[in-house]
């Protein structure tokens, strides 16, 4: 397992530019955005708060559909796979640090946005909601694992690169990553009802607004990762059959 780690670290160094624009680029979003905000809006603190949470999904999210489906597929075009499928080692223990490795970006994402947010725009929150605020984020990012994974059907690099800009954006604007769910017109809040993304934000935005954590989000997020990954899972197993 420590030297699957040690190699996926390795990879992460050689792929070192797009780690830094998957993080960068959510962050200058903020930083760009959020320098807008002005009395005429409301509650500016607020705002600027719960965007700050929004683009932190919003930058974990690019990992997830980026870089974990092709990091996967990469290792089935270089066989990769095939010898680890060969070797004593377990495929859990694969598949484990490949997940590791994506978590550790989500997780340094998550340090790099809140240190921006609290240190460029002062936003405010006691030490028990930065934390708790991580740790929703982090359960939330399972859903957009999940469709990182069934990305992977797409054997066509291109066709799965066409379909994960698409699914980065729509995802992104209905899941109230770039303008507050609440300004959407009524058509645009029906559709947001039937996205993951929806629920993955109001799950952290719903703990720091209403003080207490929802339940129904919460659920949707396991249900939609449950889905989304069973149903990749089986779809798979298809394809290795034909």
């Amino acid at each position: 397992m420590t030297a699957l780690l040690k190699i996926e670290y390795l990879l992460t160094k050689r792929n070192v530019g797009n780690f830094l624009l998957g993080i960068g680029m959510p962050v200058i979003f903020f930083l760009f955005f959020s320098s807008m905000f002005d009395s005429s809006y409301g509650d500016v603190a607020g705002l600027t708060r719960n965007y700050l949470l929004t683009m932190t999904a919003f930058s974990m999210s690019s990992f997830a559909l980026f870089s974990f489906p092709s990091m996967l597929e990469e290792d089935v075009r270089s066989r990769w796979l095939l010898q680890i499928q060969h070797s004593p080692i377990p495929l859990y223990q694969y598949y484990a640090a490949k997940v590791f490795r994506v978590f550790l970006s989500f997780i340094i994402s998550i340090v790099v946005n809140f240190a921006v947010g609290a240190f460029f725009r002062g936003v405010r929150m006691a030490a028990d909601q930065w934390l708790v605020s991580a740790l929703l984020l982090l359960i939330a990012s399972m859903v957009y694992l999940a469709i990182g994974l069934a990305l992977t059907l797409f054997k066509n690099l291109q066709t799965l690169s066409v379909v994960a800009n698409i699914l980065y954006l729509v995802l992104a604007i209905f899941g109230g990553s770039w303008m507050p769910y609440e300004t959407f017109p009524d058509w645009m809040k029906l559709v947001a009802h039937f996205t993951p993304s929806y629920y993955a934000n109001q799950l952290v935005l719903r703990y720091i607004n209403e003080g207490h954590l929802q339940v129904q989000p919460l659920l949707m997020v396991f249900l939609y990762t449950i889905l989304i990954a069973g149903l990749t899972l089986v779809l798979k197993k298809k394809q290795e059959v034909r």
